[in-house]
C-alpha cells in the first residue's frame, strides 16, 4: 500500500525544487542583463568620446555634446541598478521559498523589491559606484581639461 503522506512530502519538494530552479534562472537573467549594461555602456560611450575628439567636430556644440555623454553614463548607471534591484528582489524571494516562508510558487518579487529604493541601490553598491562614477568623473576631467583649453 502507497503512503500518501510521503508522496505528497516528495510532491512538494519536487515543485520547490523546480520553483528555487526558475528562481535562479531569473536571477541569472538581470545578472546577464547587468553585465550586458555595463557593455553597451562603455561602448558607447567610448564612442561618443571618440567622436567628441575628433578635430573635425564643430567647436560650438562640443559642449552640448559633452553633457549629453555624461547624461548618458548616468542613465546606464540608472538602467544598470535597476537590473541590480531586480535581481536582489529575486535573492530575497528565492531565500523566501528556501526557508518555507512563502508557500505560493510564483515570480512575482514587487512585495521585495517595494521595500527598495532605487537610488539607494545605484548609490550604496560598491561596484556600480567604482563604474559609473569612475566614468562621470573622468568624463568631467576630459571634457573639462578640453573645453577650458580651446576656450583659452
Amino acid at each position: 500500500m502507497v503512503d500518501n503522506n510521503r508522496y505528497n512530502q516528495q510532491d512538494n519538494c519536487y515543485n520547490k525544487f523546480n520553483h528555487l530552479q526558475l528562481v535562479e534562472q531569473q536571477i541569472q537573467r538581470m545578472a546577464n542583463n547587468s553585465f550586458k549594461i555595463k557593455n553597451w555602456s562603455i561602448t558607447i560611450i567610448g564612442g561618443a568620446i571618440g567622436y567628441w575628439l575628433k578635430e573635425a567636430y564643430a567647436q560650438k556644440t562640443r559642449f552640448e555634446l559633452a553633457l549629453l555623454i555624461v547624461i548618458i553614463t548616468a542613465l546606464f548607471w540608472w538602467l544598470d541598478a535597476y537590473y541590480l534591484m531586480l535581481e536582489k528582489g529575486y535573492r530575497d524571494l528565492y531565500a523566501a521559498v528556501d526557508n518555507n516562508k512563502t508557500k505560493n510558487y510564483t515570480l512575482n518579487i514587487t512585495p521585495y523589491i517595494s521595500k527598495m529604493d532605487i537610488k539607494d541601490v545605484a548609490l550604496t553598491s560598491k561596484i556600480l559606484i567604482r563604474i559609473y562614477l569612475l566614468e562621470i568623473v573622468l568624463e568631467i576631467i576630459l571634457f573639462g581639461h578640453y573645453y577650458f583649453k580651446f576656450k583659452g
